[in-house]
């Protein structure tokens, strides 16, 4: 019944290792410098290996290696993409209709449970336009700030695309920007090699790969999860609601039919969602007001100044909105915010399916998927915010969103469409077969979940 995690990589993950290995190199070497020429050999040693430990650093996992060798490919067969790359100036437009448009209705949520005389009524009418609109609205304003930190959404400098970042994040509850800001580009890099003891141990300024956080709660995990020693004791647990619910509660077995697993899985895995989401709002209350992220002690200062910086305005523009809407306001975002990662919304189909394990041509694994869903009027593209062309995204992370179904439709033998074109290469070809219907990869996600690779 239980899932069985693949066991622990024998490489360590190599960043984390660089400054110490550095320095006990250094450490070890410096003193036989100073007692024989034979130490100019120990130093020469040790620079030999800080270069190999920087090159491992470098080093992509195995996945973006796939990734970009698609790419270089595509681009060998079909040069003319090389102008879908760069900014649209669609985006950000859109980013800011979508926030304006999400804090409309909270207000209007906040302002209905204020004057309705049918309090239960008004709530349950709260949740659906939370669950149908804001849901929608917070995709969308989460999948056009990714554009953005990928520079695709706007011509501009870092520190600019920085700022737009953290003040286009608002309104939230428990928010975006922390995972934008500080793990998504690492997961393009590492996606499949971090584990959840390295992001939490870790005391690196960015997150390994930032989507371990959320996988957390739906896929196995490679490596050790993050444990805790319990004092007078020589025992070590898991914190991690998604760890515990996922490794002790979820079905695998093949006794029970695959509708009962999938409806088992998929109470647990909601279960685990909300509940860490409704942590990470109080969380970020906690950070507002003592400037440091109990979570990750072991990161840096700066790491903890972003966090109780973006924690505190989220909390000055909470409370006002507290006070002339109500409560309902608040209730309506964080609704809003968790509905499109949970089975009630057809967002949740990207969200649980973008990094499975499907097979590549000959056999070997293909980290990313898509899912087509183009009928009727391509309204799932617009659903998702075309966040559901997840492999263009990840062969083509400089490609604007809305131009990835271009990708698909001009190189249609990349992405699953026949095509006249010579065969793609067998270990770049992905051989399973692109989803196309999101209900039906909802109930795969949940009674088959796949590894994390």
């Amino acid at each position: 019944m239980f899932i069985q995690l693949p066991a622990r990589s024998a490489v360590p993950h190599a960043p984390l290792q660089r400054s110490s290995a550095r320095r006990r190199w250094f450490s070890e070497a410096k003193p036989r410098a100073t007692r024989s020429s034979a130490g100019f050999g120990c130093l020469a040693a040790a620079a030999a290996a800080a270069r190999s430990l920087r090159t491992a650093c470098r080093a992509e996992a195995p996945a973006a290696e796939w990734h970009k060798a698609r790419r270089k490919a595509i681009l060998r067969r079909y040069p003319e993409l090389g102008e879908l790359r760069g900014s649209d100036a669609r985006t950000l437009p859109l980013l800011v209709f979508a926030n304006a448009a999400q804090l409309g209705l909270a207000c209007f949520a906040g302002f209905s449970l204020q004057t309705s005389d049918n309090e239960a009524l008004s709530l349950c009418g709260v949740a659906a336009l939370a669950v149908a609109a804001g849901g929608t609205l917070s995709l969308c304003s989460f999948s056009v700030l990714h554009d953005l930190l990928h520079g695709t959404c706007l011509r501009g400098d870092r520190t600019t695309r920085e700022q737009l970042l953290f003040w286009l994040s608002f309104p939230t509850i428990f928010g975006y920007h922390l995972y934008l800001q500080r793990g998504h580009l690492s997961h393009h890099r590492n996606l499949g090699r971090a584990s959840m003891g390295q992001l939490f141990e870790s005391q690196r300024l960015n997150f390994e790969d930032g989507d371990v956080l959320f996988v957390a709660h739906r896929q196995p995990l490679q490596g050790q999860p993050f444990e805790v020693a319990l004092p007078f004791t020589d025992l070590r647990v898991s914190p991690s609601i998604s760890h515990n619910v996922l490794t002790r509660l979820w079905d695998r077995s093949k006794g029970q039919s695959p509708d009962a697993r999938a409806v088992r899985n998929g109470a647990l895995y909601c279960f685990s969602m909300i509940f860490e989401r409704c942590a990470l709002a109080v969380n970020d209350k906690i950070v507002a007001l003592f400037g440091r992220n109990a979570f990750f002690l072991q990161k840096p200062a700066a790491f903890h100044d972003s966090c109780a910086k973006y924690a505190r305005v989220a909390a000055v523009l909470q409370v006002l909105l507290y006070m002339y809407c109500g409560p309902g306001a608040l209730l309506y975002l964080l609704i809003a915010e968790v509905a499109w990662q949970l089975p009630i919304h057809p967002g949740c189909a990207m969200f649980v399916s973008n990094h499975g394990s499907a097979r590549t041509a000959d056999g070997g694994c293909a980290p990313t998927s898509s899912l087509y869903v183009d009928e009727p009027w391509g309204w799932f593209d617009w659903v998702c915010m075309f966040s559901n062309y997840h492999l263009e995204h990840h062969d083509f992370p400089d490609v604007p969103l809305l131009k990835l179904p271009e990708l698909r439709t001009r190189a249609p033998e990349f992405y699953g469409l026949p095509s006249k074109a010579e065969r793609v290469p067998s270990n770049l070809a992905v051989a399973t077969p692109a989803a196309t219907n999101w209900l039906a990869t909802v109930h795969r996600s949940f009674a088959e979940p796949e590894p994390y690779v």
